[in-house]
Order: C-alpha cells, then structure tokens, then sequence
C-alpha cells in the first residue's frame, strides 16, 4: 500500500473512530429521554436493555452520517495543515484522494450490511418487547402471517404449513400427522389450503394417507375434510421469533412468500426495496459528498452536507407512495441514482482545491 493511501486510510479510520461514538453517545441519550419520558415501569435494567438493543438501529442512520463528517475533517485538515501542497507538486490529484474516500466506504458499507443483516434483525426483536415491558402493556404482533413453520399440537399431533394468516385463521400447503402411543404415525393429512375453526380443521384439497401397518398403508383424495385438532393462532403469534421483518433477506422472504399466497405484500416489497437501496447509504453519501469536500465557499459545503438528510427523507416517501402501488417499486432506487450522479459529476469535475 502506497504511503498516502495509507495515511488517508489511517485519518479516516482515526476521525470515523472518534466521531461515531460521539453521535452514537448522543443517541443513548436522546433514547434515554424519550424512554424515561414515556415509561410507565421505571425498571433500570429494563431502560438499559431497551437503549442497548436501539443501538443497532441508530447505527443504521449514524454510520453514513459519520463517516461524511470524517472525510470532511481529513479534507480540511489535508488543506489547512498545507499538506495537499506536496501532494499536488508530485502529480497527485485531488481525484486521487476522493476515490480513497469512497473506496473507505465502500469497506464501512459492508459494516452496515452486516449490522442490517445480522444485528438488528435480533436487537429488533428485543427492543419492541421491552419496550413494551416498559409500558406495560402486553405485547403486540407486528406482523399476521407464520410461514415455513412445524408446530407441535399435543402430544400425539404434529402440524407444518407453508403459509398461515392468523389473522384470516386460513392458510395454504399443510401438513398434519398423527402419532399412536408409541409414537409411529397412523395418519398424514396433506393439503393446498386449510382454515381454522374453533377445536378442527378444515382442510382443502388434500390427501389423507393411513397406516396400520407397513403391509398396510391407504391413500384417499379428498376435497374437503375435517379434522378434529385444537389450533391456536394467539399461541402460534407467541411463537413467531420475528414479530417484524428488518432485514434484506427478511424482507424478501416474508413478501415473496406473502405474495405467493394472495397476501397484500406491498408494504414488505416497499420495506425491502428501501433497505436495498439504502443499506449502501456510506458509500452513496460519501460519493456526493466528495464533490462538496474540497470547495472553500462554507455555505456550498454547508448546504451539500444537509442535503444528505433529504435522501432519507425522501427515499422514505418514495417508499411510503410505492407501499400503496402508486409509482414502480424501483422508482425507490431514484434518490440513490440522483445523488450517485451529483457526486461523480462534481468529483471529475472538481481539478484543484479552492486554496
């Protein structure tokens, strides 16, 4: 690695380092306020369990923000230190050191994936029911649907489905069987559809196959059969690990399998398009930011910092207008072309600092 290369890796590394958990501290605070303001059990572990597993989400959000800040100290320091002058005289260019920059957050980008896909599917969960804990109030299901799911009934009776709205208390793609005493099974049901009702299920289109015996095995086709199994959905919701799909790959499993079964699943395929287009918000931030770095008029470089907030704000309502089927789930991507292009124009054209 080249010796600057490595010293604008080593500033940015250093200024990221500094100012992310300042921003961070001041989310733990900001959280803190609004939990105590809003708590009705004034528990300490409980607070602190609530505003740990927040973190993840914040991060989300504090990550881009940070490291833009980041390349905008090095930038100014590079210049103000006259370190840019040597740079310049040996034939580097200012390029040079913005596509450093990106390349930094192309490596922070990865850090937000892995911190979308792995950290906040599971702090999700944690800080929706301890937050409610904290409120006292019992928990709720952020989603209606199961899916993909075995299910012990009983002692005797064992249940898979590919789909489960419990809120419709109907389904599709069933499986039930039916154990003796000693635990080998005596009937299988299979089904395309099925519906619950008070101590039975109803099932559609189906097979049953019975067994007596290995000599002695019977299969019949149904169209419609009852079944006399006890099926809760209230019980089942308890189960579900993830009450609200947060990451990528969520997402995308939950409204596939939604609209694969005539679920409305708008509002999972506007979530998941969000998130594809924003889990690389580092890398499409710096690059826009990167034209307005090395410009010496404050208010040009001011005003190219806070229009970095209008891509949250408005790849969230382009996500909002596209839930409801008004624009193309791609139209979502907009925001990220817009600033991609902005920034790339304004690097290339970018030729010396305003010294």
């Amino acid at each position: 690695m080249k010796i600057l290369d490595r010293y604008i890796y080593e500033k940015l590394t250093v200024y990221f380092l500094i100012v992310f958990p300042a921003f961070s501290l001041v989310s733990v605070l900001v959280e803190l306020i609004e939990i105590l303001r809003k708590a009705k059990v004034q528990d300490f572990n409980l607070i602190l369990i609530y505003i740990l597993a927040k973190l993840p989400e914040n991060f989300y959000y504090i990550v881009p923000i940070s490291l833009i800040i980041s390349a905008f100290v090095v930038a100014n320091e590079i210049i103000k230190s006259r370190e840019i002058y040597p740079i310049l005289l040996n034939g580097i260019s200012i390029n040079y050191i913005s596509t450093r920059i990106v390349i930094f957050s192309i490596f922070i980008s990865f850090l937000q994936v892995l911190n979308l896909e792995i950290l906040m599917p599971k702090s999700n969960k944690v800080y929706v029911e301890t937050y409610q804990k904290l409120k006292n109030q019992p928990l709720e299901d952020e989603k209606a649907i199961a899916y993909n799911l075995w299910l012990k009934l009983d002692e005797k009776n064992f249940i898979y489905f590919d789909f489960f709205d419990l809120e419709k208390k109907v389904g599709k793609e069933i499986v039930l069987i039916s154990m003796d005493e000693n635990f080998l099974p005596t009937n299988r049901w299979e089904a395309e559809s099925f519906k619950v009702e008070s101590n039975s299920l109803t099932l559609l289109r189906g097979k049953e196959i019975t067994v007596k015996s290995i000599e002695d095995v019977k299969v019949s086709k149904f169209d419609e059969k009852k079944v006399y199994v006890s099926v809760d959905p209230e019980k089942i919701k308890k189960l579900i690990k993830e009450k609200k799909p947060v990451s990528i790959t969520q997402l995308y499993k939950v409204a596939k399998i939604a609209q694969n079964y005539g679920y409305d699943a708008s509002y999972f395929w506007s979530k998941f398009y969000q998130k594809l287009a924003t889990v690389i918000s580092p890398f499409i931030l710096t690059v826009f930011a990167v034209g307005f770095i090395w410009r010496k008029n404050k208010f040009i470089t001011l005003a190219g910092f806070l229009s970095t907030v209008l891509y949250w704000y408005g790849t969230s309502i382009v996500s909002a207008i596209a839930s409801v089927g008004n624009i193309p789930y791609y139209f979502i991507f907009s925001f990220d072309v817009l600033f991609l292009s902005i920034g790339f124009y304004l690097m290339f054209k970018t030729k010396h600092p305003e010294l």
